[in-house]
């Protein structure tokens, strides 16, 4: 299965949105299987993994945890919480900069990174992004994900670690979606809508575009989306380059 969304990030609207299996609404009462009529885009919660790993850059950097010349010693893994993280490969990569975190996936990189934010600017952050909330869109049946904070009792000190590559936090596509776009936009992140305008006879209703906040600085959005160019060419992210076009991504791979 899989979900597309397409974004105008700069207003919020949604351009396109489309999930494999799907139904045929002429033959609505033909189906048999429920979970069809569901909208995954919205409504499906999943772990986002390495694409995570954009946000907790933006964040420490936004929090100035770090620089954009930070660089760290990888040795393979480190501890959390009593809890041991590696790299994707298993392999140390010796002294990296946060531009090859990126093109790299390297988990340990990005566990480091968190570590020296702390909990409390990590989530804070995170909660700025609108991480384990409701976008508010004009659809029904949206899912708010998921992110255990400090305090709550099913959160670990490892957490900090994990959650910096997108593991142990569960987000809906339009929210994962909601959150980079903020880096594409400047550092605004708006609040999506399918709905742009109302024809009621004579009447026009037309929506306004609505801001969600600024979880980051325009300068903090446009080093991470530089560093997001960088991972097309140069990282594991090459299918996604397009002729003629700059493309600004990263890939995500998450345990179950």
């Amino acid at each position: 299965n899989g979900t597309i969304i397409v974004m105008d990030p700069r207003n919020g609207d949604i351009l396109a949105m489309a999930s494999y299996p799907s139904f045929d609404p002429n033959a609505y009462f033909n189906i048999e299987n429920p979970e069809l009529l569901r909208n995954p885009a919205i409504a499906e919660q999943y772990e986002p993994g390495s694409t995570f790993k954009v946000l907790t850059v933006a964040a420490a950097l936004e929090r100035g945890a770090i620089t954009p010349a930070f660089t760290y010693n990888d040795q393979g893994s480190i501890d959390v919480g009593g809890v041991t993280i590696r790299n994707w490969d298993r392999q140390a990569h010796g002294a990296v900069d946060v531009t090859q975190m990126l093109v790299q996936s390297l988990n340990v990189g990005l566990a480091t990174v968190s570590t020296r934010m702390g909990p409390t600017d990590f989530y804070q952050m995170m909660d700025g992004f609108g991480i384990g909330r409701l976008t508010g869109i004009d659809l029904a049946g949206e899912a708010g994900g998921t992110m255990h904070v400090p305090g709550d009792p099913d959160w670990s000190e490892s957490q900090l670690g994990t959650n910096s590559f997108g593991q142990g936090v569960a987000v809906t596509p339009l929210q994962m979606l909601t959150s980079v776009s903020a880096i594409a936009n400047g550092g605004l992140m708006m609040q999506p809508r399918v709905v742009h305008q109302i024809i009621d006879g004579e009447r026009i209703f037309t929506s306004q575009p609505s801001a969600l906040g600024r979880p980051i600085s325009a300068e903090t959005a446009r080093i991470v989306t530089e560093m997001m160019v960088a991972v097309v060419p140069d990282g594991l992210d090459g299918p996604a380059s397009v002729a003629g076009y700059t493309i600004a991504g990263k890939t995500g791979t998450a345990e179950i």
